[in-house]
């Protein structure tokens, strides 16, 4: 029976993982800070007659003592050997970066990069020694268009992207695989775990009013997290699987514009869905002229244009999402 260990597997994709790798007949080792919040996975997997498939193993990817004795239980259990490992662990802190604490972004570092690389490390000798094994990582729609107020968490999955790049690399001669999955907008519970960096006073707070609705229709393009389990599984399980899968259309798209366009054009389409403050519209009055934002509507337009007639099908959700920013950012 093959064994994968699932970081962050208390709801969302890791859960929706762990009950479809189970019922395929993996034997799944999901793992938690707080085997608590386990009780719904437990009763999910009991209903579905995967029970004796679906372990609860305590661990904080943030402590290295915790990392050392959940991977030590998962071996333990399975006489020493290990098939595959999701990288799924990760929350957002929500805020202008001005506004965050060192203490803030290193906390999201610690649990969304290095978390995964403690976990991985402490599974890599298992794989390399058997000559097989598969990393696969959550990445995430933030690597291909900006995500202003979520910086960090940006940060951490561009850090992560860069990572399992050269990892990939080093690994292959072993026989030990490294994959990237990157969902867009799903309706899990992530969301409930943002934790929020607003100080009243902050100078952000116009920004934050403008873009207040937009943020709240977001849901608006999240997907059953289901939609992507079938794709996040195949990345474990599956076989010649790509390095890097897109899940949910606005992954796709971003995915796509990110090598088309320029950044202008992401950016503008991300004003456009959240009604992001133009540039140069909270400066402050009296102040001298800002330099001029670099990308012209034109060269903008002409882009979308070149790239439709490469990529229509693609291209026409891009044109769909840029163009209503063309038009009201001054």
């Amino acid at each position: 029976m093959k064994s994968v260990l699932i970081t962050g597997a208390s709801s969302g994709f890791g859960a929706r993982a762990a009950l479809d790798l189970a019922a395929q007949g993996w034997r799944v080792f999901a793992s938690m800070r707080d085997l608590a919040r386990g009780a719904a996975l437990t009763e999910a997997a009991a209903a579905a007659g995967t029970a004796d498939r679906v372990s609860l193993v305590e661990l904080d990817v943030t402590d290295p003592g915790s990392v050392v004795a959940a991977v030590g239980q998962v071996l333990a259990a399975t006489g020493g050997a290990l098939d595959a490992l999701l990288n799924n662990a990760g929350f957002s802190i929500l805020g202008a970066f001005e506004d965050m604490s060192e203490a803030d972004c290193r906390r999201q570092m610690e649990t969304n990069f290095f978390g995964a690389l403690a976990v991985t490390r402490a599974v890599l000798p298992v794989m390399r020694r058997a000559g097989r094994g598969r990393i696969v990582v959550i990445s995430s729609n933030a690597v291909n268009t900006p995500h202003p107020m979520l910086s960090l968490y940006a940060a951490s999955k561009w850090a992560l992207e860069g990572w399992a790049e050269a990892l990939n690399m080093e690994l292959a001669p072993f026989g030990v695989d490294v994959v990237l999955v990157q969902p867009g907008a799903h309706r899990t519970p992530f969301a409930t775990h943002v934790v929020p960096v607003m100080p009243p006073e902050s100078a952000y707070k116009p920004w934050l009013d403008a873009a207040a609705a937009g943020v709240a229709n977001l849901d608006a393009w999240g997907r059953d997290p289901a939609t992507a389990a079938p794709e996040i599984v195949e990345a474990v399980a599956g076989t010649n699987v790509p390095f890097r899968t897109s899940v949910g259309e606005d992954s796709v798209a971003f995915s796509w514009m990110k090598g088309a366009l320029p950044f202008e054009a992401r950016a503008w389409a991300v004003r456009a869905i959240v009604g992001i403050p133009a540039p140069g519209s909270l400066r402050p009055e009296g102040a001298a002229p800002a330099p001029e934002i670099a990308g012209t509507k034109g060269e903008i337009a002409r882009r979308l244009v070149d790239a439709a007639v490469r990529e229509p099908g693609i291209a026409a959700l891009a044109v769909e999402l840029a163009a209503p920013a063309a038009i009201a950012v001054r």
